[in-house]
């Protein structure tokens, strides 16, 4: 089974993740890797700003992480 995932980027796209409640995990990527690790299985947004990303308690910076909504 395949799993569907965005790669959000926007405030729009963390805005309209927040107010859905969609799920949105952390994951570490360089660029030679196409894959990335898993740092958080997340939750919901809870807040951003320019800088970072609040999810489920925690804050990650933006630059360094992607963030993936999965889509049902």
């Amino acid at each position: 089974m395949s799993v569907t995932y965005k790669v959000l980027v926007t405030d729009s796209e963390f805005l309209t993740a927040a107010l859905t409640q969609t799920k949105v995990s952390v994951w570490y990527r360089e660029s030679r890797d196409p894959i990335g690790h898993l740092m958080d299985y997340g939750g919901v947004v809870e807040g951003y700003t320019p800088e970072s990303i609040k999810i489920a308690g925690a804050r990650f910076v933006r630059e360094r992480f992607e963030f993936r909504a999965y889509i049902k």
